[in-house]
């Protein structure tokens, strides 16, 4: 792979690390392809509204997580178990939907103050996505946009159990 973005070594899911960093932050995770043109069309639309999380809908393959069929990253819930670590009954967003509640992280626009912020709080031991979302349901916002015209491409999956590999 060529080019020139810059990496952060995240360990055990935790991005702790975010706070460091004195900046807005186009977040891709290591098992997230994205083309140019895409990644530029995802900074144009975070950049629309710069102070409010974006993300881009990538799936979670069940061949990789034992589930009957793949579903997208994103969830809507309706705020079942506030307070506790676990958003019972979060269901995925559907194709299309424009927001959703909850947020992985494979793909990410978010604002400096707000993870700054986040860290800051100390709201959980441990700053991974479930935790972070969960959190700016309850203290930010409760819809997050969903940026449909990007598709990027989680590679979580298992290829040799495609049919032909």
């Amino acid at each position: 792979m060529v080019d020139d973005i810059e990496r952060m070594v995240i360990e055990r899911h935790d991005y702790k690390p975010l706070a460091a960093i004195d900046d807005d932050v186009l977040l891709l995770e290591w098992d997230i392809a994205v083309g140019q043109e895409d990644l530029r069309h995802f900074a144009t639309h975070a950049a629309e509204d710069p102070n409010r999380v974006l993300v881009a809908p990538y799936r979670i393959y069940a061949d990789s997580y034992n589930l009957p069929e793949d579903i997208w990253a994103h969830r809507r819930w309706d705020g079942n178990g506030v307070g506790t670590i676990s958003p019972n009954g979060a269901t995925p967003i559907v194709t299309d939907e424009p927001w959703c509640n909850l947020f992985g992280l494979g793909m990410t626009y978010l604002p400096r103050r707000l993870h700054h912020q986040y860290a800051a709080l100390s709201w959980s031991s441990h700053f991974g996505d479930t935790e972070f979302s969960m959190w700016h349901y309850q203290h930010v916002a409760r819809d997050v946009p969903v940026c449909w015209d990007v598709r990027p491409v989680h590679l979580h999956y298992h290829s040799k159990e495609l049919p032909d590999a």
